[in-house]
């Protein structure tokens, strides 16, 4: 499985808002750095959106829809899930009452991130 949507892991979501301050600090534009950080954070809800639109274009509601999340982890042949989107995305879809699952072949058990 690739990564899916938005970036994770403990370093790689938190240094385009380090770059941003430090070229603050010094006295430098950073809207390019900044931009692509926000994209990052939105991106969960823009995957839940296009989901909740292709349940709707075959009229179906994403309340009652069960759901399988291929691949979890938030780089490629490993087994890591710190700070991965996919739990974010995972929250939203439930929060709307969809029944989610996953499937991840290097990541078979999740402790308590949701």
């Amino acid at each position: 499985f690739n990564p899916g949507p938005g970036w994770g892991g403990h370093c790689i979501p938190v240094d385009p808002f380090y770059l941003t301050w430090k070229a603050r600090a010094l006295g430098m534009s950073s809207h390019f750095i900044e931009h692509a950080g926000e994209i990052n954070i939105q991106m969960p809800s823009y995957v839940v959106d296009h989901v909740q639109r292709a349940l709707n274009d075959d009229r179906k509601p994403l309340n009652g829809s069960k759901i399988l999340l291929l691949g979890i982890a938030y780089k490629p042949n490993i087994g890591d899930t710190r700070e991965t989107p996919a739990f974010v995305i995972w929250k939203l879809l439930e929060d709307l009452r969809g029944e989610v699952a996953y499937f991840d072949p290097l990541v078979p058990t999740i402790k308590g991130h949701l």
